[in-house]
């Protein structure tokens, strides 16, 4: 029984951790797309319409 509850609460760990390492692979990289788009636009600049 007590390997059963280790079980079932290593699954609950691994799937909160799964949960946070998503949100942060999402977010800490958005936090930097602010201060990156203005070196964006230098380099990369907006096609004008004709």
């Amino acid at each position: 029984m007590t390997s059963l509850l280790d079980l079932l609460s290593t699954l609950v760990s691994l799937v909160f951790l799964a949960i946070i390492g998503l949100v942060a692979g999402v977010a800490i990289p958005g936090m930097f797309f602010g201060a990156l788009t203005p070196w964006l636009d230098k380099l990369l600049p907006v096609r004008k319409k004709r």
